[in-house]
């Protein structure tokens, strides 16, 4: 089987991105995957992003194009991108892009993010949650970098560390709530 990510060498590497229930698989070569694997470590998303869309939304990789498909040719109003560029690119071009290319954006939203509004990060009145959220920042680093070196036992245990923060979290949210 062939990259479906440089379509020239021979895939060896499965990913499986798994969303909203419905998994895929993307079949990749060593070059690519460690191509990946340097994004994701060294934290350039739009690389990573890029890549996790086409395995996603196999329809918004440029590379899966034919001939025959058609490209709806919606242009922002403000900055003049298109969509075919939209899709090119992997990134709007400025905020308006959101509302012009609205009805093409919605599902792909609600599919990676499982919801279409912006859900954010909370205010951090006390102190106490301030380190809490820097223990948790830090954390998840450790975690990600334990998955980018194959440490999966460390990255479990920092993943179940995560969890108990996260439940503790929505305990305290509740007593606050009564």
């Amino acid at each position: 089987m062939i990259c479906e990510e440089c379509n020239s060498r021979e895939a060896t590497c499965t990913i499986k991105v798994i969303t909203g229930g419905e998994s895929r698989l993307k079949h990749v070569c060593n070059e690519c995957m460690q191509k990946f694997n340097r994004a994701f470590t060294s934290g350039n998303i739009q690389d990573l992003l890029s890549s996790i869309f086409s395995a996603i939304i196999p329809e918004l990789d440029p590379k899966s194009e034919t001939e025959n498909e058609t490209i709806p040719e919606i242009v922002c109003n403000n900055c003049g991108m298109t969509y075919r560029q939209f899709k090119e690119k992997g990134r709007l071009g400025c905020p308006e892009c959101y509302a012009a290319f609205r009805h093409e954006l919605e599902p792909m939203l609600q599919q990676i993010h499982g919801r279409l509004y912006h859900a954010g990060r909370q205010v951090l009145t006390s102190e106490r949650a301030q380190r809490q959220r820097s223990r948790q920042e830090e954390l998840t680093r450790q975690m990600n970098q334990a998955v980018a070196m194959e440490d999966f036992e460390t990255a479990a245990r920092l993943r179940d560390m995560l969890k108990e923060i996260a439940a503790e979290e929505a305990k305290e949210c509740l007593r606050q709530q009564q």
